[in-house]
């Protein structure tokens, strides 16, 4: 359903370090949340009626700037948004209405009377007058639906987050008293009265002096260990999907127009599955990506034509463009909805917040795509959406997941051969050779530099700060959405190391990578909580030769060094024959899955620190 938005992250979180109280460690807070009630009422025709009453006292100088300006945002076709009471309460008690004239109001709409193309969201700012440290924030609004987003359905859901302060929550909701739905609550107390065919449900939490908790990586996050409430008419997740595709999946049938385009597009190619790619790769590089936030268009796609007409749309418009054109050369597929940020785990009870992204499925080769990034290829996975609950929308199956990233999918290996110079210059080759992430990531990076960029970066990266080197790069060509890439340089870099004397130096390429042996070994300065976070894998190699002049002796190198535990491979070798050091570096990452628990990365941060030791070590020379 729809959501107004409000500024959850400024009212309800502001923090600061930890206060120490005996053995306890307290959230020193920035602000307290002294007052959060809303009220949810449920009419029959599924249009619900929201009232918010938020009052927060600031604490500090910092929050004092962050709260005075507060934004709230609604969809201006299906909404109706009022600010019923807002004012700055000074400690003595003291009201300080916001005067008219401190409402900012920004509507998106078209020209004159025209509808808007992508966004017809309202936002209201309030600047709260005389606001100083122990003073509060004060604003009731209302936000009424004159259209359900979900015809027939209603699901809300919320959390406490338990490092801010709360000492005054209460949630109700209003409903009719046979509504069919489903519900948790978590940490709060709650009470139901029936009255005249309505249901009353009201939630109330406080959290007056929250604990600290050292967590600092929430790329995982399960709301539902949070103090927190669900109520939803889906009884399960098929519902979720089959809502959606109610109003979606007609505008994915496929007109004359679409027809044309898919054999245009296709051409003489006979190959299903090559025809698929060929469709996926002009979605994804011929439509650009722009939300759709125009009323019940936050889950209902455009129409085709002005997907084409534009050449532009969202995920929703993405995957209805691409299942069109797919149907009209007789290719199956199903879009699925997808959460695409940091929830890996559906919550128990099925909300349509809990996916927020749409994709594309194929189940011929049991295959995923998103064609909203234009830089992926067809056979690529995003790791933001590897390794997730999705729910099809067509052939709906429980329990399906993407992908995840698979060991060996991501590779990149170097070869280099670096002739030191007596002057300490060096000249050579470099070769770099990626698949996967690294070649998808470099083949962006240089996919729209003109020919000035790239020799502007060139000599950036081999001169130093006194003498300018130079280069020349030959590679693959980045432009196709391939899942390879290959390129090379020729160099003369000056001040590689001491034109005289002693000196040592750090092994490594001269040029930075996408993901060279060092990027696998990022470790925390700590062993993290009992709680996962997410992860990858991959593989590296680096084959680097230092040759040397007779005038300059090397007198000493790192020690051969090898590991193989906690899914982390190792090994390097260092070859001195002559004047001419060999150095082999392979680090082989077979990570099961993206998401890891707390005891994997713990493991793996001790290895990561074996490594890391060798990875420091240096060359030592002396010149003659």
């Amino acid at each position: 359903m729809s959501k107004l938005f409000l500024p959850f992250a400024l009212i309800f979180f502001l923090t600061a370090g930890p206060v120490k109280a005996g053995d306890i460690d307290y959230v020193e807070l920035q602000s307290r949340n002294t007052k959060y009630h809303v009220d949810y009422v449920l009419r029959d025709d599924f249009t619900v009626e929201q009232i918010f009453e938020i009052r927060v006292k600031v604490l500090t100088d910092k929050a004092a700037k962050d709260l005075k300006k507060r934004q709230f945002s609604h969809s201006t076709s299906i909404e109706k948004f009022e600010v019923l009471e807002a004012y700055t309460l000074k400690t003595d008690g003291t009201r300080i209405p916001v005067p008219e004239g401190n409402f900012q109001v920004t509507i998106n709409k078209g020209k004159d009377d025209a509808a808007a193309v992508f966004s017809d969201r309202t936002s209201v700012t309030v600047v709260f007058p005389d606001l100083e440290i122990n003073d509060s924030i004060y604003i009731r609004i209302r936000n009424t639906e004159t259209e359900p987003m979900f015809p027939g359905n209603f699901s809300e859901s919320g959390y406490f987050w338990s490092q801010a302060a709360f000492d005054d929550v209460k949630v109700t909701f209003d409903l009719p008293e046979d509504l069919n739905f489903r519900d948790q609550v978590r940490g709060m107390t709650e009470t139901r009265t029936i009255r005249d065919g309505r249901l009353k449900i009201v939630l109330t939490y406080k959290s007056e002096k929250p604990i600290r908790d050292k967590r600092s990586n929430y790329s995982v996050w399960d709301a539902s260990q949070e103090a927190g409430y669900v109520l939803s008419t889906f009884q399960d997740y098929e519902s979720v999907a089959q809502a959606y595709g109610e109003r979606a999946l007609p505008k994915s049938i496929p007109t004359d127009r679409v027809r044309f385009l898919a054999q245009e597009i296709v051409g003489m190619e006979e190959g299903k599955r090559e025809q698929a790619r060929l469709l996926y790769d002009w979605v994804a590089t011929n439509i650009s990506y722009a939300g759709n936030c125009i009323g019940v268009g936050a889950v209902v796609p455009h129409d085709i034509d002005f997907i084409l007409d534009n050449r532009m749309g969202d995920c929703k418009d993405h995957a209805t463009l691409l299942e069109a054109l797919c149907t009209a050369v007789d290719i199956e597929t199903s879009q699925a909805l997808i959460n695409s940020g940091s929830i890996y785990e559906l919550p128990e009870v099925p909300t349509v917040e809990s996916v927020n992204h749409v994709i594309t499925y194929f189940p011929e080769w049991d295959k995923f795509v998103d064609s909203t990034s234009h830089d992926l290829p067809f056979d690529s996975l995003g790791i933001r959406i590897s390794d997730k609950p999705v729910l099809l929308v067509e052939n709906y199956i429980e329990g399906k997941k993407t992908p995840p990233t698979q060991p060996g999918e991501n590779r990149q290996e170097i070869d280099s051969v670096m002739r030191i110079q007596p002057d300490g210059s060096v000249t050579g080759e470099l070769h770099i050779s990626a698949q996967g992430q690294p070649a998808i990531q470099t083949r962006a990076g240089w996919r729209y530099a003109t020919p000035e960029q790239q020799s502007d970066w060139l000599e950036k990266t081999f001169s130093s700060n006194n003498s300018i080197g130079s280069a020349t790069m030959t590679n693959d060509d980045p432009v196709p959405l391939l899942s390879d890439f290959n390129y090379s340089f020729e160099f003369d870099k000056p001040d590689f190391i001491l034109p005289s004397g002693a000196g040592g130096f750090y092994i490594a390429p001269l040029v930075g990578t996408a993901k060279p042996v060092g990027a696998y070994v990022s470790y925390s300065k700590e062993d993290i909580g009992d709680y996962d976070i997410t992860c990858s894998n991959g593989y590296a190699v680096e084959r680097l030769v230092y040759e040397f002049p007779e005038s300059i002796k090397i007198l000493a190198k790192p020690d051969d060094f090898e590991i193989d535990e906690n899914y982390l491979s190792y090994r390097a070798t260092y070859q001195l024959e002559g004047n001419r050091l060999q150095v082999l570096r392979e680090i082989d990452d077979r990570t099961p899955g993206n998401v890891c628990s707390s005891d994997l990365i713990n493991r793996q941060r001790q290895t990561m620190i074996k490594i890391s030791k060798n990875l420091s070590a240096q060359v030592v020379y002396q010149h003659q």
